[in-house]
């Protein structure tokens, strides 16, 4: 398939989520398409508010989607006092809101928080991305397509920075339910105690590429289950992405 049948293909599996038209999608959406060995990465960056966007990332293999991620970032300084990004981070989803909150509780804790609503005027250097999933099908995976999406989504995010900057990186590690492919599943997914150990597999894979992972909170959930994150701090270098 060529760059604008990618496109059409990846508008017609997002547009319930996306919730607009194709001519709006093509109008807002940047399209990069990557390949590494066999696999296809289609890249999409559209804004959700101002100094806030989100990225979406599917890995094909011919027309079959086999892997995804998405992502919402900003800068540092916008994320933490802007007021419309802090809101449209935390009111997305329960673990975005947490990860927000993980990201200042251990990385700015001497910070008001929120520091939006604080009214003060410190500048924050760097660029922020917050991890809403990721997913390889069963059958692809231990083929490196999870780091790479890691690699390709630090590229983007880092797209506009010249020389090099700070990234900050925030993972939830609950497992993601799969939603194409044969691994689909029609069941809600609920968070359980039994996930546990899909939780600390994903902390240790995480922690192969520099994350720490860290439990949110000391209290045990009615189920005894805890809300693991994983969280990455760097001196990100600036890397060219090719685009076809």
């Amino acid at each position: 398939m060529n760059k604008q049948e990618y496109m059409n293909r990846t508008y017609t599996l997002l547009r319930s989520f996306l919730q607009c038209s194709y001519v709006e999608f093509c109008e807002k959406t940047s399209v990069h398409i990557e390949q590494i060995d066999e696999w296809i990465y289609v890249f999409l960056l559209y804004p959700i508010v101002n100094g806030l966007e989100r990225g979406i990332l599917l890995v094909y293999d011919q027309d079959q989607v086999i892997a995804d991620l998405s992502f919402m970032h900003g800068s540092l300084d916008d994320v933490l006092k802007k007021e419309s990004v802090y809101d449209a981070i935390t009111l997305d989803s329960d673990w975005s809101n947490l990860e927000y909150y993980t990201l200042c509780h251990y990385y700015f804790p001497d910070l008001a928080y929120p520091y939006c609503q604080s009214k003060k005027e410190e500048t924050f250097f760097g660029e922020v991305i917050f991890f809403a999933n990721a997913y390889v099908t069963k059958s692809y995976r231990q083929k490196g397509i999870f780091f790479s999406m890691l690699d390709i989504s630090k590229e983007m995010v880092c797209r506009q920075i010249k020389t090099s900057c700070i990234l900050y990186a925030v993972f939830a590690l609950d497992p993601d339910i799969p939603c194409y492919g044969p691994d689909t599943t029609p069941e809600p997914y609920y968070y359980s105690m039994k996930d546990e150990p899909a939780r600390l597999r994903n902390k240790s894979i995480l922690e192969k590429r520099g994350y720490v992972g860290v439990r949110l909170e000391d209290e045990e959930e009615n189920d005894g289950s805890k809300l693991w994150y994983a969280l990455l701090k760097e001196q990100e270098q600036i890397v060219e992405v090719d685009v076809v």
